[in-house]
Formats: C-alpha cells, sequence, structure tokens
C-alpha cells in the first residue's frame, strides 16, 4: 500500500490517477446549495446585492514569527516589498519550472502574522516548506476546511468569513455601521462593529461597485450573519447558496482551481514523498473534455490565471 503520493505514481500514471479518482464532484461544504433560487442569487450579485459564506470552503494557515513573510518571499511569484500591516496580497506558488500550484490570498494581520485563506494545494506548500526549509522563527498551524459530506456532525472553524458584494453592497455595510464607512483602497484591511461585535474588514469589489470580506471568531457566525440578512433586505440583499457561488469567478477571468503541477519534475519529489497517499494532490477528479497521457499538459502558467 502507497505511503505518499509519490508511491502512488511510481505504480500508475497521474493521468490514470487522477482520472480514475472515487472521490466525486467537488462540493461547497455547509452552505446550503441555495437560500432562494440560483436564478436569483445570480442576479442578486449583479443588480442589487448578496451575502457569500465563505466560512467553510477554504483552509486557514497560520502564520507566526520573524520568518513568516522570508517563507512567503522564498516560494511566492509575486513581491513582498510593500507588504504592509493590514493589507492583503494574492499568493500564488509556482514549481521550480514555472508552473502553477495554487492561488489564494495572503493576509498580514500584524508585524509578523499573516493568514493565508485558499485551497489545499498552496496550504500545503505552505506547510512543506515552513517545516522543511529551515526556518528557525517561525510557527505555522493549519484550519482545514469543512468536509464536504460531515454526515450530521457538528462542524467549526477558527474564523467564520464573509463577503457582501454587490451594487449596493456599501448602502447595507454603512446600515451595519450606523453611519458612513471610508472606502479604503483595494485590499486594505480595518474593522468595524456588526450587531455588536467585532469583525475585521477587508476592502474588496464586485461587478464594479465596493464591497467588503469581514471575519470573526466563529462563536459569533450565526450572530452576524442573520444581523447582516436583516440589514439588506431593503437593498434587496440575498444570501447565496453554494450553487451560485462560484459562477461569479468566470466573469473576473480567475481560475479557481488549477491543476497543482507537482506530479513531474525531480526539484519536487520531496513534496510528493512528504504529501500523503490521501492528499488533495493524491485524490482529486480531474475531468473534461480535455485528455491526454502527459499530465504536463494540464499544467498551467502564471499568466493563465487571468
Amino acid at each position: 500500500m502507497a505511503n505518499n503520493l509519490q508511491e502512488l505514481l511510481d505504480g500508475t500514471n497521474a493521468v490514470e490517477l487522477l482520472r480514475n479518482s472515487q472521490i466525486g464532484s467537488y462540493i461547497y461544504p455547509v452552505v446550503p446549495a441555495d437560500f432562494a433560487n440560483w436564478i436569483k442569487e445570480q442576479k442578486a450579485w449583479r443588480d442589487t446585492a448578496v451575502l457569500y459564506d465563505q466560512s467553510h470552503h477554504m483552509d486557514n494557515v497560520f502564520l507566526k514569527g520573524s520568518d513568516a513573510i522570508k517563507l512567503i518571499s522564498d516560494t511566492a511569484i509575486n513581491s513582498v516589498a510593500n507588504f504592509a500591516v493590514n493589507k492583503a496580497k494574492q499568493y500564488v506558488p509556482t514549481t521550480a519550472a514555472g508552473h502553477v500550484i495554487g492561488d489564494g490570498i495572503l493576509f498580514r494581520e500584524a508585524e509578523d502574522e499573516y493568514v493565508y485563506v485558499g485551497r489545499a494545494p498552496a496550504s500545503n506548500w505552505l506547510l512543506y516548506h515552513g517545516e522543511t526549509g529551515g526556518y528557525s522563527n517561525l510557527d505555522i498551524t493549519v484550519d482545514r476546511r469543512s468536509p464536504s459530506r460531515p454526515y450530521g456532525h457538528a462542524v467549526s472553524r477558527n474564523y467564520y468569513r464573509f463577503q457582501i458584494q454587490g451594487p449596493n453592497a456599501w448602502a447595507v455595510i454603512e446600515k451595519l455601521n450606523g453611519g458612513p464607512l471610508e472606502k479604503l483602497g483595494f485590499f486594505n484591511m480595518s474593522t468595524m462593529k456588526i450587531a455588536g461585535k467585532d469583525v475585521r474588514t477587508l476592502r474588496h469589489g464586485m461587478a464594479g461597485a465596493p464591497g467588503l470580506e469581514i471575519w470573526g471568531p466563529y462563536a459569533d457566525h450565526d450572530h452576524v450573519h442573520a444581523a447582516i440578512v436583516e440589514a439588506g433586505k431593503e437593498f434587496g440583499l440575498l444570501p447565496v447558496g453554494s450553487r451560485a457561488y462560484p459562477s461569479n469567478t468566470l466573469e473576473s477571468g480567475w481560475i479557481p482551481s488549477p491543476l497543482p503541477a507537482i506530479y513531474t519534475g525531480e526539484a519536487e519529489r520531496g513534496y510528493r514523498e512528504w504529501l500523503p497517499a490521501g492528499s488533495y494532490e493524491a485524490t482529486q477528479a480531474l475531468s473534461g473534455s480535455f485528455v491526454s497521457d502527459n499530465i504536463e499538459d494540464y499544467y498551467t502558467n502564471p499568466g493563465d490565471l487571468g
């Protein structure tokens, strides 16, 4: 029985491994499929306002210590020279050959404290290099995404994470704030209160209008969610379910889940030996109309991310 991804690949072609995955279709966990219906929720993010619940489908990797920025710099393709506290940045790691492993968002929450939020491939890359890269002043932990099928068991995260988006988003936000709120520059962070709860904010935007991503302790999830829905009623805000949620990325040209390009290359052998046989990279399903026996034909370059 294989102990890691490399041992799996030693016994089969990578395309065959992933084409025959039994994991099934990708599921956005926990959040209901819809709250109104797919059409109304799709129209709302273009015409009025929406509340996205992003609390469950992404990993959170917490990096603390003076070496955290060195790990980020060593593994990201983009510069961290202007990465100030209370700023966010896209994080895109690549292989030695320059192919994309994954991407997500890095939040600099304090001088030596960062949080990566995104899918497993980039999380695993950070964890691997954090463990093996000789970073002496680094504490790195992960809060994995919620299970796709919790089968009725309780689910909890460190944080809830919401987005308030759409043309009427800022009107909803200012109603929640009890008055005007400064529109910070894109990907700048701040704080506010919602229904008496302290909330951290990231200036975001969708459909050409400013919005916010907000997060706080998971214990506050239901309280803050209910307050946003109530405040948004007069502005046509709808909570969005897991069916409509992923569709809006097509408009921005974002590729949400490129195949991590780690199945070949001697430079990545140690990583493949580190990844368990049950890891995301070993079990994800490769699908679509394009079929090749060469896994490298599925790799992407940073320019392909849009």
